[in-house]
């Protein structure tokens, strides 16, 4: 089951600076498990006017996918390998009135300026998908989406950092009380195992006693009880002298 797939768009003036920081960082990104870089494209618009996909080199990467851009690629009306991909209509989209057709798609490659560049990726919300069918077995439909403005993040920037910083504490405690809880179980395991091992060295010394005659098998068990109920008796009075 797939997530939202989001398309996103970047343009650079040149790609004298491709380091191939870019790639290194999505790789970073992919092993995120709340998200998935499904596939991403650079191209760049030679000054005749041609859309050109770049390959692994002109990013600064000395190896590469082979199969890097070849989904967007279709969608923009590339061929790889000698095949004549399959692109889809002029005026055929997405059923959805929100979001990016794959006319959109095309028409950003055909306006994308002379000498530029472009990354064009497609990223899967994993975290998303089971809220999504929530929302859509509750009858409701998407009406609007995008990243916040640089604009807007200036207007409520102090208001997000604010809380950021309440959400990381939150679970900053949640962690710190998940942690407590676990020493909590782990002392009481110890706690257990303590006691299991004192009662097995009663049980030894006092079948030892048996064994000797120094007292009557038939006594066993409250010979047994009465050595445990005395160590008990001594180890509450030592904790309430220590206290």
């Amino acid at each position: 089951m797939l997530g939202p797939i989001q398309f996103v768009a970047f343009q650079f003036d040149t790609v004298d600076k491709f380091k191939g920081g870019i790639i290194e960082k999505l790789d970073e990104l992919t092993s995120v498990a709340a998200v998935r870089i499904l596939d991403i494209l650079f191209v760049a618009k030679e000054q005749n006017g041609d859309l050109i996909a770049l390959e692994s080199g002109d990013l600064g990467e000395e190896d590469g996918d082979e199969f890097l851009g070849t989904v967007i690629g279709e969608l923009m009306g590339f061929s790889f390998d000698g095949e004549d991909s399959v692109a889809a209509p002029e005026g055929i989209g997405d059923a959805s009135p929100i979001g990016m057709t794959p006319d959109d798609i095309r028409r950003l490659g055909r306006e994308l300026a002379p000498g530029s560049a472009a990354a064009l990726l497609l990223i899967e919300h994993r975290w998303a998908a089971g809220l999504r069918d929530e929302i859509l077995a509750a009858g409701g439909s998407l009406v609007s989406q995008g990243f916040l403005t640089l604009e807007g993040l200036m207007m409520v920037g102090a208001e997000l950092s604010a809380t950021a910083e309440a959400i990381e504490a939150m679970e900053m405690a949640a962690a710190l009380e998940a942690e407590a809880t676990l020493r909590s179980m782990q002392a009481i395991e110890t706690i257990e195992l303590a006691r299991e091992i004192e009662a097995a060295v009663v049980a030894g010394t006092v079948l030892g006693l048996a064994e000797a005659g120094i007292i009557d098998k038939g006594d066993l068990a409250d010979a047994m009880g009465a050595v445990l109920e005395a160590d008990q008796q001594q180890t509450n009075q030592a904790a309430k002298g220590s206290s």
